[in-house]
C-alpha cells in the first residue's frame, strides 16, 4: 500500500471513529447533504493537512468547517485531539516511516455502535439557583398587581 493511501486511511479511521463525526451522521445537522459534506471533507484532509504548517490551523479550518458547514459546535477537546493526530500522521508520511504510520492507524480505536449506548442526562440545579427561583417566586407573591 502507498504512504499516501495509508494516509487517507489514516484520516478515514480517525474520522470514522470521532463521536463529533458520528453523531453529525446520525443527527444530521446539515440537512440532507450531511454525509456528502462530511465525506467531502474527509477527502480533502489529507491535501489539506500536507498543505497546513501549523497544527492551530489545522484546529480552526475544522472547527470553521463544522461550525459553517455541519452546524455543529464541538464544545470538547477532540477538535485539538484530531488535529493533533492528523499533524502526527502526516509528519510520518513525510518521514516516509510507513510501519510507524501503520502501526498508527492499528492503534487508532473503532467508533462504538451508537445506538447500544445508553443516554446520560443529568440535570440538577445549583443551590444559587433554587434560592434564585424561590425569591422570584416569593417576590411575585409580595406585589401587588392590579387588573383592569
Amino acid at each position: 500500500m502507498s504512504g499516501d493511501q495509508l494516509f487517507k486511511n489514516y484520516v478515514s479511521k480517525i474520522f470514522d471513529a470521532w463521536t463529533v463525526a458520528r453523531l453529525c451522521r446520525e443527527q444530521c445537522p446539515a440537512g440532507r447533504l450531511t454525509d456528502q459534506k462530511l465525506d467531502s471533507l474527509i477527502e480533502c484532509m489529507p491535501d489539506i493537512v500536507r498543505r497546513v504548517k501549523d497544527e492551530c490551523l489545522l484546529e480552526e479550518l475544522i472547527e470553521d468547517y463544522f461550525d459553517d458547514e455541519l452546524n455543529t459546535i464541538c464544545e470538547d477537546e477532540s477538535i485539538q485531539q484530531v488535529a493533533k493526530l492528523l499533524f502526527h500522521g502526516m509528519s510520518l508520511l513525510k518521514a516516509n516511516n510507513l510501519t510507524e504510520l501503520q502501526r498508527k492507524l492499528e492503534s487508532l480505536p473503532t467508533g462504538c455502535d451508537m445506538s447500544k449506548c445508553q443516554q446520560q442526562v443529568v440535570c440538577q440545579a445549583s443551590e444559587s439557583e433554587e434560592e434564585q427561583s424561590e425569591s422570584s417566586y416569593a417576590s411575585l407573591e409580595e406585589e401587588d398587581v392590579e387588573m383592569e
